[in-house]
């Protein structure tokens, strides 16, 4: 009898557990429990990588801007040694001070020293004699009559006329400026020394917002003498290596960012400056935007949970199929057919549906084949082939033109007018583009740009894109002379061209797209278009181009410049003639101009200067001229140290 209610026990309490969990085998029950434990892994997942890719951004970030405070750190240090070495220039040069030296009376000229070191402020100052012994010292009187710390800063004075260095004088850190002192010619050395304290440290944090600690390093540790942090500090770190990104270290309960910077090296050690950053208050934005975002994902997991049992309470699995149908039309997949096994009204709805969608999708075909409007070559390639989003790298040449000066030329004309004049010229030039069997790619108000080498394969791309055009420059001038005679204005055009790998293909969306180029090289040759302007010039091409079109067309390089975001400089060159058609004239600016540049470029400056003189005299050269003011503003600037004859070329 125990047995069998036993089992009857066990029996009753499976069918409980089964009724228990019926409700389960629901598929709205299923639906609900998916979508909100699908919902929760995603936010968990999210969360997780943005809460660490925004830990990983703000710690570069934070490393980024301790090195952007190096930099304004050296350079005030940089600015205020300068402000120094003025001052100091300028007590040097009193008058009344060289009449004391005169007198060699050691108490007056003592006396005369510390007054003319109150004037500037100074913590110290010292009369050094040619020989390099110290005459007077306001700081160490016993000092007197003996060597000069520092022979190396008298060198340096004599060789720069003023000299300036952070360094340790009795083993504090002074800023030291020496001077000679001129009667006319040097009688004397004049030495100021400014401490360097915790007040001067406190303007430095005022101005870069960082912690800023002197140290000097002895042996392994490093010596704090000033510092903008709160006391108690530390008086001794251990030794970290300078050129580190960074690196973290504690005073009391805050832990620092920090970065060694060497200020100066000595015989007995170096001379450094700690920037520091609370670690803490570095990480402030990150923690609120961590609680922000677990607000965030509770909000959303408590209104999607909402949102999926009314969805799992209200769907059936008909209306389930034709939804997806519905999602599938709008996201554009017209080819997308229900499958519904009924005659009910459903059923009779998904059949409807489906030629909904088929005559959506002849209507979308039209539409599509309607509203695209292309080069003939590129219409061609896309009928021939399947359309698809997306594109290849290709060598392709790109060519840029834009009008001069049609800003100015649109205020003169009526609108009808003006779009007269601009659709022959685009016309003309259109033609000449297909006749070279280039891609006309858009016309961008007056601007036109076109590109060879796509999708039709060319090897002779860029012969094609230079011939091209010097024929648009010749059909313009043959423009110009109908202008002329129906007293139009007179449109001149520049022309930038590049060769090199871009993307080309099919590039929008699925409903608009455009068989377009996307590169780097497409923007030099758009840069190359605007540069004309600057050269004097009519077509501008790189030297990638010039590479595959030298045999043929004649050029001059015209300059090496450095685009924004790259290193590597470019030469340019224009674009004269055919080889075949040179005039005598033209080779002769050719020759000239080129041996004029390597004399530019060898800093033969004035050699350069009257080749080009030459050139601007004879050919009225406007690429000369520019030279001849870049020669102007050098010799002015006496700059010749770091020159490359390399140029930014501007947006």
């Amino acid at each position: 009898m125990s047995g069998r209610s036993a089992c009857r026990r066990n029996s009753a309490l499976i069918l409980a557990t089964v009724k228990r969990f019926r409700h389960f085998t629901r598929f709205r029950s299923r639906l609900l429990f998916y979508i909100i434990g699908l919902l929760l892994l995603v936010l968990a997942g999210v969360f997780v990588v943005v809460n660490h890719i925004f830990r990983q951004n703000t710690e570069e970030t934070i490393h980024h801007e301790l090195v952007v405070t190096e930099r304004v750190f050296l350079r005030l240090l940089s600015e205020r040694s300068q402000d120094l070495s003025q001052q100091a220039t300028a007590l040097a040069s009193d008058y009344a001070f060289k009449r004391v030296i005169a007198t060699q009376d050691h108490d007056t000229i003592t006396s005369a020293l510390i007054n003319l070191s109150a004037r500037a402020q100074a913590d110290a100052a010292f009369l050094v004699a040619l020989d390099n012994t110290v005459q007077i010292d306001t700081l160490r009187p016993e000092q007197a009559g003996q060597a000069f710390f520092s022979p190396a800063l008298l060198e340096q004075a004599e060789r720069e006329g003023v000299a300036s260095r952070l360094m340790l004088v009795g083993r504090k850190p002074y800023q030291v400026i020496v001077v000679p002192i001129l009667a006319p010619e040097p009688i004397a050395w004049l030495c100021l020394g400014f401490l360097v304290d915790n007040p001067v440290l406190a303007q430095l944090k005022q101005l870069t917002q960082v912690e800023i600690s002197l140290l000097s390093e002895h042996g392994q540790t490093l010596q704090v003498h000033a510092t903008t942090l709160p006391a108690p500090t530390p008086q001794q770190l251990p030794l970290y290596p300078v050129q580190s990104d960074g690196f973290f270290w504690h005073t009391g309960q805050e832990r620092y960012l920090s970065r060694l910077v060497t200020l100066e090296q000595q015989a007995d050690g170096k001379l450094v400056a700690l920037i520091e950053r609370p670690w803490s208050k570095a990480l402030e934005n990150f923690y609120r935007l961590q609680w922000l975002l677990l607000v965030i994902a509770l909000f959303s997991i408590g209104l999607a949970s909402l949102a999926a049992a009314w969805l799992a309470k209200s769907v059936s699995k008909p209306v389930q199929i034709l939804a997806q149908g519905v999602q599938a039309i709008g996201q554009g997949d017209y080819r997308h057919q229900v499958q519904i096994d009924s005659t009910d009204e459903i059923g009779q709805l998904g059949l409807a549906f489906n030629s909904m969608g088929t005559q959506l999708l002849e209507k979308e075909k039209i539409r599509t084949l309607l509203g695209k409007v292309v080069s003939p070559v590129v219409a061609q390639e896309l009928l021939n082939h399947e359309l698809v989003l997306g594109g290849e790298t290709r060598e392709i040449t790109a060519l840029f033109t834009d009008l001069a000066g049609f800003t100015n030329i649109s205020e003169q004309l009526s609108p009808q007018d003006l779009v007269a004049l601009l659709n022959g010229y685009l016309t003309e030039m259109s033609a000449a583009i297909s006749a070279h069997a280039g891609v006309l790619d858009k016309f961008i108000g007056d601007a036109i740009v076109a590109f060879w080498g796509a999708p039709v394969t060319d090897t002779a791309h860029a012969q094609q894109a230079v011939a091209c055009a010097l024929a648009m420059q010749r059909i313009l001038q043959d423009l110009r002379k109908d202008w002329q005679r129906r007293g139009l204005p007179l449109l001149y055009m520049r022309v930038g061209i590049n060769t090199g790998l871009a993307v080309v293909g099919n590039i929008g969306s699925i409903d608009r797209l455009d068989y377009t180029m996307i590169g780097d090289t497409v923007n030099l040759a758009a840069r190359l278009e605007g540069a004309n302007k600057y050269y004097g010039s009519g077509i501008l091409i790189s030297e990638f181009t010039y590479q595959h079109v030298s045999g043929l067309f004649a050029c001059r390089e015209l300059d090496k410049v450095r685009v924004q975001g790259k290193q590597q400089p470019v030469a340019v060159y224009e674009v004269i003639a055919e080889h075949k058609q040179l005039s005598v004239r033209q080779r002769q600016l050719c020759s000239g101009f080129a041996e004029a540049l390597a004399a530019f470029r060898g800093q033969q400056f004035q050699q350069a200067q009257g080749m080009f003189g030459v050139l601007v005299e004879q050919h009225q050269d406007a690429a000369s001229a520019l030279y001849l003011r870049r020669i102007e503003e050098l010799v002015s600037d006496g700059g010749r140290v770091g020159f490359d004859g390399v140029y930014d070329l501007a947006k």
